[in-house]
């Protein structure tokens, strides 16, 4: 009776670990786009100033989360494409936030030029419906971008 009474704790035990580990808040990036795509996020944080990230490099048919401790309700996004057909497309539409084209960076207070940084576009994703968005955005093959929540 007490080996029975092991197992079956040490089953709940799993089952709450995996119910747990299944409830993550990630923000994925899908790229069916004929060419790679390199992602830049911005989102507020709790105490209201804006933070911008790039950039996550995301090659066709591949799909990275961009940061898995990342716990907002809702972020912006912007993507741009290296050059396809001589043209480089680009993904954002909305509210400006400071990028640094060069190279990766990090920026606070990101709704306003600072640094070495220029002002771009991005895109608004949906709302939370809870605490923590959970979303995959895909730039599709013919272009523009989907976003589902999970």
């Amino acid at each position: 009776m007490r080996l029975l009474r092991s197992r079956v704790a040490c089953a709940a035990c799993v089952v709450c670990t995996l119910a747990v580990s299944t409830a993550k808040a990630d923000i994925v990036f899908c790229n069916k786009f004929p060419v790679e795509v390199w992602v830049a996020i911005a989102y507020q944080q709790k105490n209201g100033s804006w933070l911008s990230r790039g950039w996550l490099s995301v090659e066709t048919g591949n799909c990275y989360a961009f940061d898995t401790a990342i716990r907002v309700k809702t972020f912006y996004f912007r993507g741009e494409s290296r050059s396809y057909h001589h043209k480089t497309y680009f993904w954002g539409n909305g509210k400006d936030f400071a990028v640094w084209e060069r190279d990766n960076f990090q920026y606070y207070d990101a709704d306003q030029r600072v640094l070495n940084s220029t002002l771009k576009s991005f895109t608004k994703a949906p709302d939370a419906a809870g605490d923590e968005i959970s979303a995959t955005i895909t730039f599709p093959e013919d272009g523009g971008s989907l976003v589902e929540l999970h």
